[in-house]
């Protein structure tokens, strides 16, 4: 499977180097080329299998062959280990709630992915990463309860003073190890401005090699 850009002037890469870069050179998002079709046994079958099962047999074509399957299934087995319930609305319309994780947000589903996946990456190439993110609230505390704890990642999180609930806070704050947790005096658009520079600034990237999980912030690439 490769990736593409938005912008469509970035060359279409496959989901390691999309996962690593973040966001393209251009600064399109990354899209897959196809959208594979879930198989109709899977569909006709789906209670025989577990939320692990079918989340597999759904990435691993995105994936393709960047993670090995055992590898794979170990991150979504860590992805998704909290409560996802299906729970009916009507007749006709079911939701499935997807805000039982660590953090309370939807964010949880694909932070805990995305923190695994370059958790891989990053230890296959033998590089430590910097993570810098400007947050309102809910992506920040997924990405450091995420990232929590990963060898060979660093998390540093850019938050507006007095703007985000007293429980995002203390999901930024409390964490430690490799998560760090920065108040801004300002606003998000303040902290996101500032995670902008970062990347910008050339001094800064011949020390650290950063990425983001912000997908509309600009992220360097591995060699």
């Amino acid at each position: 499977m490769q990736y593409y850009s938005t912008n469509r002037q970035s060359p279409s890469v496959d989901f390691r180097q999309a996962v690593i870069n973040g966001q393209a050179p251009d600064k399109g998002l990354y899209f897959p080329e196809r959208i594979p079709a879930v198989s109709k046994e899977l569909i006709d079958n789906i209670t025989l299998y577990s939320n692990e099962e079918i989340a597999y047999e759904v990435m691993k074509p995105y994936v393709g062959d960047t993670i090995p399957e055992s590898i794979l299934r170990g991150i979504i087995a860590a992805t998704i280990n909290f409560d996802i319930p299906l729970v009916k609305v009507t007749e006709q319309v079911y939701s499935l709630e997807l805000y039982h994780g660590p953090t309370l947000a939807f964010k949880d589903v694909g932070a805990r992915f995305m923190s695994r996946c370059l958790g891989y990456f990053v230890k296959e190439d033998h590089r430590r990463v910097t993570v810098l993110v400007a947050t309102s609230g809910d992506t920040g505390g997924a990405v450091a309860n995420g990232f929590y704890g990963l060898d060979g990642v660093e998390v540093v999180i850019l938050y507006p003073s007095g703007k985000v609930s007293a429980v995002q806070e203390k999901q930024l704050t409390t964490l430690g190890k490799n998560i760090h947790a920065l108040e801004v005096a300002g606003s998000f658009d303040d902290c996101q401005q500032m995670v902008k520079e970062a990347f910008t600034d050339e001094l800064l990237n011949e020390k650290l090699f950063l990425t983001s999980a912000n997908p509309y912030l600009p992220a360097k690439t591995l060699p």
